[in-house]
């Protein structure tokens, strides 16, 4: 047998064989990446990128084509180089055996002679020390703090019954770290002396007593103890709480019910506390994967608290208050987040219900009370939260609702309306969702929007309320968009005319007397009718016949004041 040569070619064949999967998967690879130069150079010189109506995608620069080639022929070339380096991989230098105990001379492999490996041990040794030393110094400082402790038990006596147990575990922690002879002054195993828990108190401990304190006095006479608060806080708790929440989200924080709940609930335990905030910067601790959808929309902070039935913290109901910098803001927020098909509640501004949950918008505030059980309980519990922090806010926008049974009398039922009626007006007063009024009602008016930005892909237009409508096959979508001044809304208009030109529209002006200026755009069989009144921008997109689109905008401009209310603060 004539002896194998070892030129490449051969080299090549021997290793094609040896694996012929490897090495289809390498012949794919070289292709892919011989191929895609070619690919992108022929693409480049074709007209691909026509779109629907020819407002996201334009050509691509040159550059842009250099990188996508270069991020699709990174993919195979990565499988390339791994499927060489394959053939020179250690099986054994990674693999691991949960059974398998590392003995001395495994862990001594990593160190290249013994002077790394005594340095190594020695460093390890001080650490432990270092730890060791952090640890005996903790418990005297707590030794310290339990000489304090033990005098204040006293005038305290549930503090004193739990005592004895404190002492007891806190001597087997300074026996672990060798800090001997635990903290007691008597046999601290004893049953405790039983202490009356109304009249006069009982101490079992009379040399725990602070100096200058009169023991007869204090176990004669003395007043009975104050009845156990009701569900939640007391007020000084609360005010507790309160005081170490930030300057800038304590008055956000005290929306948040804390007393008088309802009753079979409490508050849950958040580290030690009752509730949490969070700012704009630290928002994403609490929420993570969702903050930046709220920065978005110019999130000052957030105060979260949880509840959950008494004895049972199984399940819980989650409490979420965001506060935007404005009530435009908090609508769009909302706005986002709400489905089209959501049972609608009377609470803030506007509210709504899905499964057990509730959210709703009022004033800068935006509310999500979240339980994690669909049943009737917590249901209802979310409800009584949810009304009772929009009644905070804007007060009398959320209604009890009447016990079933009751009959209100006339005169009752004129001034609850009466009432309703006032908070509505001063809601709206303040809420900018009083610009939905402004769209045409009809035909099939449905899923009322606010866009916050980038309305319809143009990044001018921003802060838009819209509706959808439709008619027998008919759709199409109107907008409005008030500014502070008519200068400003004709600078708009004309970004909105030129941008639709930009994109090969066919332009229209059209003279009429319901607005102040109007021209309408058609591109790929759509229609877009776009005015001018006073300060205000409004229109019509979507459309394929242009007859109804133009009675519609005729209709629509024509109903719209000479000044619409505007929420552009800063201009």
């Amino acid at each position: 047998m004539e002896p194998t040569t070892s030129g490449p070619l051969n080299l090549l064949q021997d290793w094609f064989l040896a694996d012929p999967m490897r090495g289809l998967a390498a012949l794919a690879c070289v292709i892919a990446l011989a191929t895609t130069p070619i690919a992108f150079a022929l693409l480049g010189r074709t007209e691909y990128l026509h779109t629907r109506r020819g407002r996201v995608y334009r050509k691509p620069e040159w550059w842009s084509v250099v990188c996508g080639m270069a991020l699709v022929m990174g993919v195979p070339g990565i499988i390339l180089v791994l499927l060489v380096k394959s053939q020179y991989f250690d099986e054994d230098r990674y693999a691991f055996d949960p059974n398998r105990t590392w003995s001395v001379a495994d862990q001594g492999r990593q160190f290249r002679n013994a002077q790394e490996l005594a340095d190594a041990a020695q460093q390890e040794y001080e650490r432990l020390q270092n730890e060791r030393r952090l640890i005996s110094d903790g418990i005297k400082a707590l030794d310290q703090a339990m000489i304090t402790l033990r005098s204040a038990v006293a005038v305290a006596p549930p503090t004193a019954e739990a005592m004895p147990e404190v002492l007891e575990r806190l001597a087997t922690i300074r026996k672990a770290v060798g800090v001997d002879a635990p903290q007691q002054l008597l046999d601290e195993t004893a049953p405790p002396i039983e202490i009356a828990r109304s009249g006069a108190p009982s101490f079992p401990y009379p040399f725990m007593m602070p100096p200058g304190v009169d023991w007869g006095g204090m176990t004669s006479g003395a007043p009975a103890a104050a009845e156990p608060p009701g569900p939640g806080l007391s007020p000084a708790e609360r005010e507790a709480e309160l005081a170490q929440v930030p300057d800038e989200q304590r008055s956000l924080a005290a929306l948040l019910p804390l007393t008088n709940l309802p009753e079979g609930w409490a508050i849950g335990d958040s580290g030690g506390r009752s509730l949490e905030s969070f700012n704009a910067g630290n928002l994403y601790e609490k929420i993570d994967g969702r903050a930046e959808s709220f920065v978005q929309y110019d999130v000052v902070g957030m105060a979260y608290t949880f509840y959950h039935p008494e004895g049972n913290p199984a399940n819980e109901v989650q409490l979420y208050i965001f506060e935007m910098d404005s009530p435009l803001k908090a609508l769009g927020k909302y706005g986002t987040e709400k489905p089209e098909e959501a049972e609608s509640l009377q609470l803030g501004s506007a509210g709504y219900a899905s499964g057990a949950s509730v959210f709703f918008h009022a004033k800068s505030y935006y509310v999500q009370v979240v339980p994690t059980s669909e049943s009737d309980e917590f249901r209802d519990f979310a409800l009584t939260i949810a009304r009772r922090i929009s009644n905070e806010v804007l007060p009398g926008s959320a209604p009890e609702p009447k016990p079933e049974g009751e009959t209100a009398l006339a005169s009752a039922e004129a001034e609850e309306m009466a009432d309703t009626d006032a908070a509505s007006s001063a809601a709206e007063a303040a809420d900018p969702t009083a610009l939905f009024a402004l769209l045409p009602d009809g035909p099939g008016r449905t899923n009322e929007q606010y866009l916050a930005q980038d309305a319809f892909g143009y990044a001018f237009l921003s802060d838009v309320f819209m509706a959808s409508y439709g008619e027998n096959d008919l759709t199409w979508q109107a907008f409005i968009r008030p500014y502070a001044s008519p200068e400003r809304a004709q600078e708009i208009f004309e970004l909105y005319r030129a941008d639709a030109e930009s994109f090969d529209a066919t332009i229209t002006e059209v003279e009429t007397e319901v607005a102040d200026a109007m021209f309408v755009a058609e591109n790929f069989g759509l229609i877009e009718v776009i005015f001018r009144k006073g300060n205000a921008v409004g229109g019509l997109n979507d459309s394929t016949d242009l007859d109804a689109a133009r009675a519609f905008i005729d209709r629509f401009a024509g109903s719209l004041p000479e000044t619409v209310p505007h929420f552009d603060e800063g201009e």
